[in-house]
């Protein structure tokens, strides 16, 4: 199906309200449900090893039950300055024991500029987006690069990042500057590439993260139009969930979408989304009781059973936090 058509398919489908579930309204954070609660015992020390305090990026598990923190080092990116086009000297992967929160690995040095997000696929291995070099970076579980990706002819404009299906093919969402989502193979080619600015379907305004389940459904989260738009692998609408309040991360897992929106500031929202779009349980990333920094979650992970759930704050918050399941 050419873009073309796909768009039109998309754009007659939006006025004719045919989609499942189009449009649907999700509960507001007024009506969250508590579902999770801050661990504090957790992280035991961070960042470790006389480190000073690091923007969190994103936040992902390793197939071995590790956590693997991603930092900015000494690259912080602040609203009013932006950030330096350096390379970072620090290790920008943090590596986290879980069960005790102790710092037990590091890597990482002088390979990226302004990571944005950190993903594992099924085989273990490990996927940074770096949207200061607009780039897309794959690891071995080790930490062995085993794919670089980013150039004239790709065109990635400060890509945002990056899911894998379970053929081995990716895909990117991208970014800050391009509205696009780009389909690659395993190899690195680039397959299919859709999208567009704007407030229509297929259309984004910032596609700021990206996730998929089981069957290849895509989960886009379009966080300056206040959506998740989830399509198919072929770039076709399924559906569209409005009123999510600039969600900025969405991870898959247990049959369930995860959705990290920042309302203001150190105002952050954990939603549990069913596969129709309704809110199961949610928390602010911000206990109502905390005094601490808690500024802007950007970086979100889940475990399998989804019983432990892991988020990354930038600007001054500069830490990981673990939510557990509250128990009933």
């Amino acid at each position: 199906m050419t873009m073309n058509r796909r768009f039109f398919l998309g754009q007659l489908s939006w006025a004719a309200g045919s989609l499942a579930f189009l449009g649907r309204q999700l509960q507001s954070a007024e009506a969250a449900v508590p579902g999770f609660e801050l661990d504090p015992t957790w992280p035991a020390e961070f960042p470790g090893s006389g480190q000073e305090p690091c923007q969190v990026a994103g936040v992902a598990i390793a197939k071995d039950g590790r956590i693997l923190v991603l930092n900015r080092g000494e690259n912080h990116w602040m609203p009013t300055t932006g950030y330096r086009q350096e390379r970072i000297q620090k290790p920008a992967v943090l590596v986290f024991d879980d069960l005790d929160g102790r710092l037990v690995g590091s890597w990482g040095e002088g390979l990226f500029v302004m990571p944005h997000q950190i993903s594992v696929d099924a085989a273990g291995n490990i996927w940074i987006v770096d949207c200061g070099q607009d780039k897309v970076f794959q690891f071995d579980s080790t930490g062995t690069l085993l794919l670089e990706l980013g150039s004239a002819e790709i065109g990635f404009r400060k890509p945002t990042d990056v899911v894998v299906l379970s053929d081995g093919c990716f895909v990117v969402s991208d970014g800050y500057t391009n509205a696009r989502v780009a389909v690659f193979d395993p190899k690195g080619r680039m397959i299919h590439a859709w999208g567009q600015k704007g407030k229509r379907p297929l259309e984004f305004q910032t596609p700021h993260s990206i996730s998929c389940d089981e069957s290849d459904l895509l989960y886009v989260a379009d966080r300056e139009n206040h959506r998740i738009q989830i399509l198919n692998r072929e770039g076709e609408v399924q559906a569209i969930w409005t009123h999510l309040e600039r969600p900025l991360t969405v991870r898959y897992a247990a049959g369930s979408l995860f959705v990290l929106s920042n309302l203001d500031a150190d105002k952050g929202i954990v939603r549990q989304l069913n596969r129709q779009g309704e809110v199961l349980s949610s928390f602010m990333t911000k206990p109502a009781d905390s005094k601490g920094d808690f500024e802007w979650p950007h970086g979100l992970a889940v475990n399998d059973d989804a019983s432990k759930i892991y988020v990354g704050f930038t600007l001054t918050g500069r830490r990981v936090h673990r939510y557990q399941r509250a128990r009933q």
